[in-house]
């Protein structure tokens, strides 16, 4: 299993949202770049990167930030943030990015979730609210049923899922075990688990279940994991 750090972008600082609320924002650097190099030092290995404001514009916001990123993260790293266009797509490829993280759109468009299949790094981003899909920054309902959507998705060769419970993000209650069970048996597909991890028994507990990553976010940076106990669990 790896341990994604995750690191949220916005207005060139790194923050962390409340179940998603821009209006509930937490800045824990103003130097992104440097607290990523930190990190790497420590150990850190993988690293899950969302442009909030690009979520917001449709387009890349921090593209430079990432590109200068990139360049300290040896290993897996995924980017997320507003992805709704092939030149996005291409662009983060570029980069190097080896995960490029698309939701609303390819929820939304089938004829666009289609044309997916023409990228190798694909990874779909899931995120449920009681079970139900949702869209455009966790505002919007998509009335698709999450394993249609699964085995579409396998269909075209879609690299990974990545399954966020909204309710939990940013809350540190515990991930939705009971919910990833569910999906892990709905796909094939490599499984990254976000959203609720408050402590190391949680990164334990993901990893005996066999998702392929768990993402940890607010439990590192208010010091509730140490980056060295998350890597003890990871592959």
């Amino acid at each position: 299993m790896k341990a994604l750090f995750a690191m949220d972008l916005m207005g060139g600082k790194t923050v962390r949202l409340r179940k998603g609320d821009f209006q509930e924002v937490t800045v824990y650097s103003d130097d992104p770049p440097s607290l990523i190099e930190e990190m790497v030092r420590r150990g850190a290995r993988d690293f899950h990167i969302i442009d909030l404001d690009g979520a917001r514009t449709g387009e890349p916001v921090h593209g430079e930030i990432i590109k200068r990123i990139r360049a300290t993260v040896k290993g897996y790293m995924e980017v997320g943030g507003g992805i709704r266009t092939d030149d996005t797509i291409k662009y983060y490829s570029d980069l190097g990015i080896d995960g490029v993280i698309v939701g609303t759109r390819a929820l939304e468009d089938e004829d666009y979730f289609e044309g997916l299949s023409r990228f190798s790094n694909i990874v779909l981003g899931l995120d449920l609210l009681d079970g139900k899909p949702m869209s455009r920054g966790w505002k919007s309902a998509v009335d698709r049923d999450p394993a249609a959507i699964l085995k579409a998705a396998e269909r075209i060769g879609i690299m990974a899922v990545l399954c966020t419970s909204i309710e939990r993000d940013g809350m540190l209650t515990g991930p939705d075990l009971a919910g990833l069970e569910a999906i892990s048996g709905m796909t094939r597909l490599p499984v990254i688990a976000s959203g609720g991890v408050s402590k190391i028994d949680d990164v334990r507990h993901l990893k005996e279940m066999d998702v392929w990553a768990a993402i940890i976010g607010k439990a590192f940076y208010e010091g509730f994991i140490g980056i060295e106990e998350a890597m003890g669990y990871a592959d």
